[in-house]
């Protein structure tokens, strides 16, 4: 039997993320990320990332199930207790990437208790793409929030 040991595993995942070719990473913080709960954290991402879809992709294409390509990362920050969100994400063409910088933080701005949001080009894949392990403890550690990555 293969044991998998967690250097290895955070290194599996860098290169999956990787292989996606992500060319947007976004930060996106809470006003009570101390004392947010799971449930909570997961409608308020759903809310964004659902509105952020139909704005870029259009309606229709979201009913018909095409989404932004995205990872979407849950983390504790430095304290373990503020949590926060990572967005690894891609347009598939020039007008969806330009209209993903023009909507992202507007729709952000109206999810509650919403608080910062950076959103930046990735330059150089190497140095981001391990950048969401960093909290991967355990093997049970939940990085991904399932219900807002698409591929």
């Amino acid at each position: 039997m293969k044991v998998i040991k967690r250097e290895e595993l955070k290194k599996a995942y860098a290169n999956w993320q990787k292989e996606q070719n992500f060319t947007m990473f976004a930060t996106l913080k809470f006003v009570d990320g101390y004392e947010l709960n799971d449930n909570v954290l997961e409608k308020r991402m759903r809310y964004f990332c659902n509105k952020l879809d139909r704005k870029v992709k259009g309606h229709f294409a979201v009913k018909k199930g095409k989404r932004l390509q995205k990872f979407t990362y849950v983390e504790l920050g430095r304290s373990r207790q503020n949590k926060h969100v990572h967005i690894f994400t891609k347009g598939n063409s020039l007008k969806e990437t330009k209209e993903i910088f023009n909507k992202a933080n507007e729709i952000w701005q109206t999810v509650d208790m919403a608080s910062d949001f950076e959103l930046v080009v990735i330059d150089n894949n190497e140095g981001i793409n391990g950048y969401c392990t960093k909290e991967l403890d355990t093997i049970d550690t939940d990085l991904l929030l399932l219900s807002c990555t698409h591929l």
